[in-house]
């Protein structure tokens, strides 16, 4: 599916109606819903910012935003085309919990690589710390990070891989907690 796509195609449809979590008629309904408030049939960056910082009404959003938007443009060429937008939402919908935990994963590897280092995670709570305008973000953020690494870390290497970070939720409240509203 093409970034500036207005139609899908069957075998798009068809891909969308299996590979995420909606009927023949909701992925229907989400594309009518989708072209209308996205003409262009793709969310930039900054309309993304737009939309999701009402979210963060009295505080500053727009690093946290930055990450989320990252999550949803899978392909990384700054934009959010319908099938990212489409998967996402079924997964914060419909999802499991362990892809619920996958995607929140996602959100903190910054680089990509696959595990998550303390920098890494810092830089993600501050921003949601910043988005609910909670004081001292950065010193909250390192004693979270702390605690985090401390339940998580079960191989003490210094970084969490996927299977730490969804395996040992359950060892870490105050994550299990932050994670609820994401």
């Amino acid at each position: 599916m093409g970034q500036n796509q207005t139609k899908l195609t069957s075998s798009d449809f068809k891909e969308l109606v299996g590979g995420t979590k909606f009927s023949k008629n909701e992925v229907s309904f989400w594309f009518e819903k989708f072209k209308k408030e996205f003409p262009k049939g793709k969310i930039s960056k900054y309309e993304f910012l737009v939309i999701y910082s009402k979210f963060f009404p009295s505080g500053d959003g727009t690093e946290f935003t930055d990450h989320i938007f990252r999550t949803y443009d899978l392909d990384q060429n700054g934009f959010i085309d319908f099938r990212e937008f489409l998967v996402t939402i079924s997964i914060a919908q419909r999802g499991t919990p362990e892809e619920k935990l996958k995607w929140a994963f996602r959100l903190y590897d910054l680089d990509g690589n696959g595990s998550l280092t303390r920098t890494e995670i810092k830089t993600v709570l501050t921003s949601i710390y910043r988005a609910r305008k909670q004081p001292n973000p950065e010193s909250k953020a390192e004693l979270s990070t702390n605690e985090f690494f401390g339940a998580l870390d079960r191989d003490k290497n210094g970084e969490l891989s996927e299977e730490e970070f969804v395996n040992g939720i359950d060892s870490c409240p105050s994550l299990k907690e932050l994670l609820q509203g994401y």
